[in-house]
Order: structure tokens, then C-alpha cells, then sequence
């Protein structure tokens, strides 16, 4: 007699990974998936005791992975000052005064503040608010810091503070900071800001597992381990999480390389990872990727480019973060130690650089393991096409790729239209897994595969796409050349993250860890306009359900 499942999902569509099939039904039993067909044929597991959850419709997909997150920073902000819920200047304003009224901590710390609504955000802003306790808020992208006269003063940033590498301290007209502080700049602050404790970490990270879940997000990738801009490094959280059985998703963690190593260091840093990596798969973590930022964004313009910025009248065009002959000696040493790259570039030139490092160290090293990169906002189109060849990984971050004026101004239109060439990428054989960058953008899949096949985020009804104008002549984000196909989206969102960040195969078939969600509708069935209004109706985390409408 057949034993009955835990949990049978019935009365769906069943898109296993790869593709959608005319499979309706899924069941499971401790924690793996034994049977897939149609709804009769895997009722026939249901027994007294078995959970049935009826799909109405919905699509059954593996859990979505997410391949670049910050999780244990989401966390924590969401329970401290969190700014991204903020539409409007006034709105930022009333969450900052909240804050400062009903917190008691020596510092105000939080984030989440959008560049649209404050390009050029000043101390005496945040002076007007709290003017004797030190205020420190990340913007969403966590790539700049905006201080009150407080915490400069404490942190000793004058206007003789020297600039430091790949980073800006910005003066105004007299020369003196307006608490505007960019990229490594952030960390003369950051440094002093009291960081989380361990238990405001693990806090946190269980927190942004509940949201997580609720998105239909079974597993992640932390694309930072280790101190940065004054922010603790959360492995700790991991460790607890793990060994206590609270942290039930799937994860895995990139050892961070803080921007500025010199190249005589870099044996040692590749010792010191060595020894992390073996430490933290002892506790049942893998942390065998290793990070670094490249560059920087292109909204604050320290992105690398080839061409110089817009809005730079003295041909500024961005840098690197490390010099180049420092990011090919650690990416081959990291390589050739069995560390996949996980590499944040949104510039051309920066993605030219690391697309040389790692064919070097091919070379040197012959096949090892996959490395990514993230962001990909300006390749050029010769190097969109080395991806394949190099077995190098685009780590996309669907959401993004959609009109933005804002960036427009910075880079031009014409660049603005060429980038995120998804689709070029996976024609000449990339292979594809998505990420949120969370809490940078919200960590909505179905949000971000959405902009990935349309390239233009949802509209109010009535609202035509937002549009660029080159040569009087208007275009969205080269949308017919570079759009995924739906298909293509949910399996980059799906297996292709899955595959990369967990080593697994991220599959809806017998045998497979069930991490599954079902969606509200089915997405296939809908107009590609409205992909978006998909939400999660369930989630399952290996065979238990850990969210439901």
C-alpha cells in the first residue's frame, strides 16, 4: 500500500522549472515531492491525515530564489527606520520626525530614501529635525549616506576631511559638507555608527524571512557577509538561524571584499576565506563565493563608464573600485581556490574589466567554478555576448530594467536605451538567474518579471509605458530586442537562481526538495501588460507551509 502524502496542491498549472506542463497536481511527503500528474492521479495519495491545498487556477512553480539579496539589512531596517515606504519629500519628512520622537537610541539610523525626491539631500535637512543626536540614513540603493551636523561632527568631517577612494564627500558652495556622503565616503560615518547587535541581526533576518515567504521566496543568496558601511556582519545571524532550526529557507553567502584592497594582500584575504569557508560549512552554511563591487551606480555617478557622464562638465566618467591589476590577481587566486564570483558592475567599462579578469583566469586556472555578475545596467553589446563563452552567470535584476529619467540625465538617452541586454545574454548562451538586490528595490518576483518581459514597470489603467525620446523619435528600454520571454523570466527567478546559489536544480519533479509557491493566477493565461497583478498564495519551505493567503 502507498504510503499517503503530507501535502498534496491540486487544481493548478505546474510550471516545473523549465517549462509549463499540463501537469495539475503536486504531492509531497517528508519534505520531497513523490508524485506530479494530474489531479486524480495524485489525489490517490491523499489520505485521513494529508493537507490538501487547492491551487484554484494558480500557477505551482518551484519557490522563487532570490540570487542577490540583503536580507539581514532588510530585516533590520524594517524594524528601525524604514524610508522606502516614503512617496513624497513630505513623506520622508514625517517618517524621519516619527522617528526621532519615539526612539531612545544615541543614534537615528535607518534608510531606505529615494534619489528621485532628494538628488542632493543636506545636513541642515536633518538638522531641522533632530539637531542633537547624530542621524545617519542609507538611500535604497545603500550606496550613499545622508548625515545631520551631528554625526559629521562626531565622525570629524570637516571641509579638510581629505576625499577618500572611491568615494565623495560633497561640499557646497563655501566648501563645506553638505552631509551628502558617497560610496567609501559613507564609511568616515558608518565606522562610528553603533552596528547591530547579534540579536538585532538574527531578529532581523527572521523578520525578512516571513516577508520573504510571503513573496513566494523559498531560498536567497546574502550577497554581503562581512562589515560594510558601518553595518555588522550578519553570518552570525545565519549561524543562529541554522543551528536553532528558525531559518528554514535555503540560503547560501558571499564573503565580502571591502573596495580598496591592494594587490600584495590579496594572498592573504584569499587564506582568510579559505578558513570562513571551511568554519561556516562545519555549521551548515555556504559561504563558497566571494563579493566585490567593481564600481559603483551610475545614479550617483561613480559607476565606471567609457564615456563621461552627462551632468559632468569635467569629463568624469566614474572608477573603479579596485585598480586593475588588483581585481585580476583576485579573481584568479579566488578561482583558482574553487570561490565563484559574485560581482556587483553596472558600468561598461567596469564589465569590460571583469569579463578580461575572469577570461585570464580560465586561462590560467582552466574550468572552475561559476561566477556572476550583477546589475549588468551598461554592457556593450560585443561583451553582452562573451557571457556564454566565459560560463559566467547574469545575476539580473529584473525590476530595474525600465525607463528612468532620472538616470537618463545622468548617462544620456541613447546609452539609457541600450541597457540591460538580457536578451542578448542569453541568446549567445548566459545562463540566467534573477535577483531583488532587496531592500535596494522591493523584493517582489512577480513585480520584477513583469519589467524583465514587458521593460516598463505597471501603469495605473489608462497609463500608456513611459518612453525615452532619441532624435525626437520615442522607445522604451529596447524592449522588442531585449525583452525575456515569460518563460525565460520564471526560469532565471526559479532553477536558473536555484542552480546557481544553491547547487541544486530548483525542479517541481519526484525527488526534489519541496520548496514550492503558488500563485494567485496563472501568468501564462494573462496578457503580458498584467503579469504583475500574480501574487503569492501560497509558499512551501521543504513540504510545510510557511505562508498562506
Amino acid at each position: 500500500m502507498t504510503a499517503s502524502a503530507d501535502l498534496v496542491i491540486i487544481g493548478g498549472r505546474v510550471f516545473d522549472g523549465a517549462v509549463l506542463t499540463d501537469n495539475t497536481a503536486v504531492a509531497i511527503a517528508a519534505g520531497r515531492i513523490v508524485r506530479v500528474g494530474s489531479d486524480p492521479y495524485v489525489r490517490e495519495l491523499a489520505g485521513a491525515q494529508t493537507r490538501v491545498v487547492d491551487a484554484a487556477g494558480g500557477l505551482i512553480h518551484p519557490g522563487f530564489v532570490d540570487a542577490h539579496v540583503h536580507a539581514s539589512f532588510a530585516g533590520v531596517e524594517r524594524l528601525s527606520l524604514d524610508l522606502t515606504p516614503a512617496r513624497s519629500v513630505e513623506e520622508t519628512f514625517d517618517l524621519i520626525r516619527a522617528a526621532a520622537e519615539h526612539s531612545e537610541g544615541a543614534w537615528l539610523t535607518g534608510g531606505g530614501w529615494d534619489h528621485e525626491l532628494f538628488p542632493m539631500p543636506t545636513r541642515q535637512m536633518l538638522d531641522a529635525i533632530e539637531p542633537d543626536r547624530p542621524v545617519a540614513l542609507n538611500d535604497a540603493g545603500h550606496h550613499t549616506l545622508w548625515v545631520n551636523s551631528k554625526a559629521l561632527q562626531l565622525a570629524g568631517v570637516t571641509r579638510d576631511t581629505p576625499q577618500p577612494h572611491g568615494g565623495e564627500i560633497c561640499l557646497d558652495e563655501v566648501g563645506d559638507p553638505t552631509g551628502y556622503l558617497n560610496e567609501t565616503a559613507a564609511e568616515l560615518v558608518g565606522r562610528i555608527i553603533p552596528p547591530a547587535t547579534d540579536d538585532e541581526i538574527y531578529e532581523g533576518l527572521l523578520n525578512a524571512q516571513n516577508h520573504l515567504w510571503s513573496l513566494g521566496v523559498t531560498g536567497w543568496h546574502e550577497a554581503i557577509l562581512g562589515e560594510y558601511n558601518g553595518k555588522a556582519d550578519c553570518t552570525i545571524g545565519y549561524l543562529r538561524g541554522i543551528a536553532d532550526g528558525t531559518l528554514k529557507s535555503s540560503t547560501s553567502g558571499a564573503l565580502w571584499i571591502a573596495p580598496g584592497l591592494r594587490r600584495e594582500d590579496v594572498p592573504a584575504l584569499v587564506a582568510h576565506f579559505i578558513e570562513l569557508r571551511e568554519h561556516n560549512a562545519a555549521a551548515g552554511y555556504s559561504t563558497s563565493t566571494a563579493k566585490a563591487m567593481i564600481d559603483g551606480v551610475p545614479h550617483g555617478g561613480t559607476a565606471a563608464l567609457f564615456e563621461p557622464y552627462c551632468n559632468h562638465g569635467d569629463g568624469f566618467a566614474g572608477e573603479l573600485h579596485f585598480d586593475e591589476d588588483t581585481i585580476r590577481d583576485f579573481v584568479q587566486q579566488l578561482d583558482a581556490a574553487g570561490f565563484a564570483l559574485h560581482l556587483h558592475i553596472m558600468g561598461d567599462r567596469g564589465i569590460r574589466v571583469a569579463l578580461d579578469a575572469i577570461e585570464a583566469a580560465r586561462a590560467a586556472n582552466g574550468a572552475g567554478p561559476r561566477h556572476h555578475i550583477a546589475h549588468l545596467s551598461l554592457v556593450q553589446p560585443d561583451d553582452a555576448k562573451r557571457f556564454g563563452p566565459l560560463g559566467i552567470t547574469a545575476n539580473i535584476q529584473g525590476l530595474w530594467a525600465s525607463p528612468d529619467p532620472f538616470l537618463a540625465s545622468m548617462i544620456g538617452e541613447e546609452r539609457m536605451l541600450h541597457g540591460y541586454p538580457f536578451r542578448t545574454m542569453a541568446d549567445a548562451g548566459a545562463a540566467l538567474a534573477m535577483g531583488s538586490d532587496w531592500p535596494v528595490s522591493p523584493a517582489e518576483p512577480w513585480l520584477a518579471i513583469h519589467v524583465t518581459v514587458n521593460r516598463w514597470a505597471p501603469l495605473p489603467p489608462g497609463i500608456d509605458a513611459p518612453t525615452l525620446t532619441v532624435d525626437a523619435e520615442p522607445s522604451t528600454l529596447d524592449a522588442e530586442n531585449q525583452a525575456l520571454t515569460l518563460q525565460q523570466a520564471l526560469a532565471a527567478y526559479t532553477s536558473g537562481s536555484t542552480e546557481l546559489v544553491l547547487g541544486r536544480p530548483g525542479r517541481v519533479r519526484v525527488g526534489e526538495r519541496a520548496d514550492l509557491a503558488v500563485a494567485t493566477e496563472n501568468p501564462f493565461d494573462l496578457p503580458t501588460a498584467a503579469i504583475a497583478s500574480a501574487r503569492t498564495a501560497v509558499t512551501v519551505v521543504a513540504g510545510e507551509v510557511v505562508f498562506q493567503l
